[in-house]
C-alpha cells in the first residue's frame, strides 16, 4: 500500500485552506467612496461619515447642499453638532444674507439661527469626545441664505472652508 499519496494530497489541501484563510475579501478591503466637495445633506449617520472624510481630504472647500427647504431657524440638530465643532477649533461660523436686492419677510430668523448655534454649550463638551468631528476643526463655515419664491430666507447651503495653516 502506498502511503505518499494521502500525504501528500492532504499536504496540498493544507497549504490551498491556509491560502484561501489568508485572502481578504475585497468589499471589505476597498477604499470608502472618495471625498466629495459637495455633499447633499441627509439627516442620517452616513452623511456624517461622508463629510468628515470630506474634511479630513485635503480639500480647501466643501459644501453641503439640501434636499429640503430649511429655514434659519431650524437647522437640524446633526449639522449644529458640525458648526459647533468648527468653533470649538477656533474657527468661525458666519450666517451670510441673501445676495439679491430682496429683502427676506422676517430678517429675525437670521437672528433665531446665530442664536441656536451658539446657545449649544453641553453639544460641543460633548463633540470634544467624538473624532469624526475633529476634521471639521481645521474650517470655518459659512452658513448662506437665499430668498425663497414666497420670500423667505432660507439656507441654501452651507460651505466649510479650510482655515489657513
Amino acid at each position: 500500500m502506498n502511503l505518499k499519496f494521502p500525504v501528500n494530497l492532504m499536504a496540498c489541501m493544507l497549504l490551498v485552506f491556509a491560502l484561501t484563510a489568508c485572502e481578504t475579501n475585497p468589499a471589505l478591503t476597498a477604499n470608502p467612496d472618495p471625498a466629495k466637495p459637495a455633499l447633499q445633506f441627509v439627516d442620517l449617520a452616513g452623511f456624517d461619515r461622508d463629510l468628515s472624510a470630506s474634511l479630513s481630504a485635503p480639500l480647501p472647500r466643501v459644501e453641503v447642499a439640501f434636499y429640503d427647504r430649511i429655514t434659519p431657524s431650524a437647522v437640524p440638530e446633526r449639522l449644529q453638532h458640525w458648526m459647533a465643532a468648527v468653533e470649538l477649533g477656533g474657527g468661525s461660523v458666519k450666517v451670510v444674507p441673501p445676495k439679491s436686492g430682496v429683502t427676506a419677510k422676517s430678517p429675525f430668523l437670521i437672528i433665531s439661527l446665530a442664536s441656536s448655534l451658539w446657545s449649544a454649550s453641553k453639544m460641543v463638551k460633548d463633540l470634544s469626545a467624538k473624532a469624526q468631528f475633529k476634521s471639521a476643526q481645521a474650517f470655518d463655515a459659512e452658513i448662506l441664505l437665499k430668498v425663497d419664491d414666497k420670500g423667505e430666507s432660507v439656507v441654501d447651503k452651507v460651505v466649510f472652508l479650510q482655515r489657513s495653516k
